[in-house]
């Protein structure tokens, strides 16, 4: 049984945490991030692995080709994802290389997978921010849950104030999952909730 949490809503979008990878996402939408190569040099690990393997090597692949550098923000959408995916879209959100990555990019790439989700019209969506799996460590990883929230709740916001306006209909997006492993499942709810919480107060 997957473990699976809710910690809140903002609007009409429900936020949840979830113990699952890109491959086993339970959303229309499942987003996932990929530096341009790996800190440890021996290929993806993790759930981005998982991935890479479901997709039949095809995102370590394209790399390799220089067909998707994985640049920041740099986007790949897979529209015709395999048997043994739960979702039915999968999109990659390019985070440079590593040495030069920050919190505030993956704030950057989860505002980017949020923005797709909307122009895609899905009712769910997921997002792992494959950090780890990229080679870098927990150390350097210090406020990146309440960072998220806050990209992911801006573009929320823009999207319902655009909807006031007239200028677009009202955002489909119902459903928001942070993806995180199992063994950080109960700590990345309580960053998670928290950070939630603080943008609502």
């Amino acid at each position: 049984m997957v473990l699976r949490q809710n910690i809140g809503s903002r609007r009409d979008v429900s936020f949840e945490v979830a113990a699952w990878d890109g491959v086993g996402a339970q959303v229309d939408l499942s987003c996932g991030c990929m530096f341009a190569r790996e800190a440890t040099g021996d290929g993806p690990t993790g759930g981005l692995l998982h991935l890479d393997t479901a997709l039949a090597g095809a995102l370590t692949g394209l790399r390799r080709e220089g067909r998707f550098s994985a640049a920041p923000m740099e986007t790949l959408l897979i529209s015709r994802v395999p048997a043994g995916i739960s979702a039915r879209t999968v999109l990659l959100v390019g985070l440079g290389d590593p040495a030069s990555w920050t919190v505030e990019r993956t704030a950057e790439a989860a505002a980017t997978a949020a923005r797709t989700a909307m122009q895609q019209g899905v009712e769910s969506a997921a997002f792992a921010p494959s950090i780890l799996d990229g080679g870098l460590t927990s150390a350097v990883t210090g406020g990146m849950p309440e960072a998220m929230v806050n990209a992911v709740v801006a573009v929320i916001d823009t999207q319902y104030r655009l909807a006031e306006l007239g200028l677009a209909a009202p955002p489909s997006l119902r459903r928001w999952v942070f993806d995180v492993g199992a063994a950080r499942f109960d700590g990345a709810v309580e960053h998670f909730g928290n950070a939630l919480a603080a943008v609502r107060t």
